[in-house]
């Protein structure tokens, strides 16, 4: 068996022993395995300009690392997903890992689960294992919150997660885990409701945190702007994207009177600069006076839904942090937003600034607006076969094809750069 592990250990531990003792039993039973130490590679974080997809189709426009590391993954017959536990969530050299998987799936949409999903690159995809290691406060509902999450990534991934265990695991058992090729996935997480923020006193100022990998020119600083122009007082805005200035991104946190982070949905939870931020506000917990915290995550997926599951991860970590909880403004279909005529920006632009007026005046998010804003939360289960004819029209892909045709890119649109033996 092939076996790839992607070790998300931003920096030499014990968690690097474990895995060299799991990597010498998997190899003296004859496994044949890669391992990739995400620190030693050079990898970039990935920044949303879906060259992947519509000008070097399945590979990354920045020709790093992650071309390497990608074809270790979709030629091995399982992938380990390996890192410590950073604020709750594995560490974001993983995360970014897990972003540059991208080119391996297709921009055309399918209807997967009832639910929205990629289309296939590849025939075949390898199974999936995630190992983390426990964080001191880590308890057992951080361990699902990640489990649940990474069961929806590997399902966008055209696999399934079969296993997420903790380093406190014995190693054979680990080991067995990845050998036993008959192992049977763990079940998909269920629909979750939305999460419920608290009431604080009303704030003056808004400081805002714009987690878009595309930084100024990408849809999230839109939704946070309609939501600051609701609000009506005083705001600023920082990029994280620019991760060489994350701290001053944790200074302009600790000084906020109510902070409020928005960024897209990337493979099911933030995306790695994010994490990259989060990790970097660990100084912060435990300490006296941190702000009321919000969070806004849009998706390109037209259902609510896919945003519920990294939505509890929102609400535990302000808790971590000490910071009251305000709560999370979910909207599918928000890729398109820079571009779509006011006309289709109306209703969801007004529910952002009467949400940000809510919280301006009452000092907490309104309920019934969030659940508004957040619809279609999952279409109806008898509009999946509709559904499933409209994507097989070409109409259905012309925002990719479009944009393939541009580059000269769209004879290519199907290819599979990393299958064994090529180039």
């Amino acid at each position: 068996m092939k076996i790839t592990i992607l070790n998300g250990n931003p920096a030499p531990s014990k968690f690097d022993t474990y895995l060299v003792q799991l990597k010498s039993d998997l190899e003296a039973k004859a496994h044949v395995v890669t391992q990739l130490d995400l620190r030693s590679l050079p990898l970039r974080y990935c920044v949303g300009c879906w060259g992947c997809w519509v000008k070097t189709p399945g590979e990354c426009v920045s020709r790093d690392a992650s071309l390497e590391m990608d074809r270790a993954v979709i030629n091995a017959d399982f992938v380990l997903w390996a890192a410590p536990l950073k604020m709750g969530f594995p560490a974001a050299l993983l995360k970014m890992a897990n972003d540059k998987h991208l080119p391996l799936i297709h921009p055309y949409m399918v209807v997967d689960h009832g639910e929205a999903h990629h289309l296939k690159r590849y025939a075949r995809y390898p199974r999936i294992g995630l190992l983390v290691e426990k964080e001191a406060d880590t308890d057992k509902r951080d361990l699902q919150i990640i489990t649940d999450i990474y069961c929806r990534t590997a399902l966008n991934f055209k696999t399934r997660l079969e296993f997420g265990l903790t380093t406190e695991t014995p190693v054979a058992e680990v080991a067995a885990r990845i050998a036993r090729r008959t192992a049977r996935p763990l079940p998909l997480p269920g629909p979750l409701t939305r999460t419920k923020g608290m009431t604080i006193t009303p704030p003056s100022r808004l400081t805002l945190f714009n987690g878009s990998p595309r930084g100024k020119r990408g849809n999230t600083p839109i939704f946070l702007r309609e939501f600051a122009q609701g609000f009506g007082g005083e705001s600023e805005m920082h990029h994280l994207i620019q991760v060489k200035q994350v701290e001053s991104h944790v200074q302009a946190f600790a000084q906020a009177e109510c902070a409020w982070i928005g960024f897209p949905l990337y493979t099911d939870s933030m995306p790695g600069s994010v994490k990259h931020f989060f990790e970097a506000l660990e100084p912060l917990v435990g300490r006296k006076g941190n702000p009321p915290v919000g969070f806004i995550v849009q998706s390109g997926f037209p259902e609510g839904l896919h945003s519920r599951y990294v939505e509890r991860y929102l609400e535990k970590l302000a808790a971590r942090l000490g910071s009251p909880y305000l709560g999370t403004i979910v909207k599918g279909g928000g890729e398109g937003v820079r571009v779509m005529p006011s006309e289709m920006t109306r209703s969801l632009f007004e529910d952002l600034r009467a949400l940000g007026a809510g919280l301006a005046r009452d000092g907490r998010l309104d309920p019934e607006i969030l659940t508004h804003s957040a619809t279609p939360e999952r279409y109806p289960a008898y509009l999946g076969p509709v559904f499933r004819i409209l994507l097989r029209l070409p109409s259905a892909h012309a925002y990719f094809d479009d944009m393939l045709k541009k580059n000269g890119a769209y004879e290519r649109r199907f290819a599979r750069p990393f299958l064994a033996g090529k180039g």
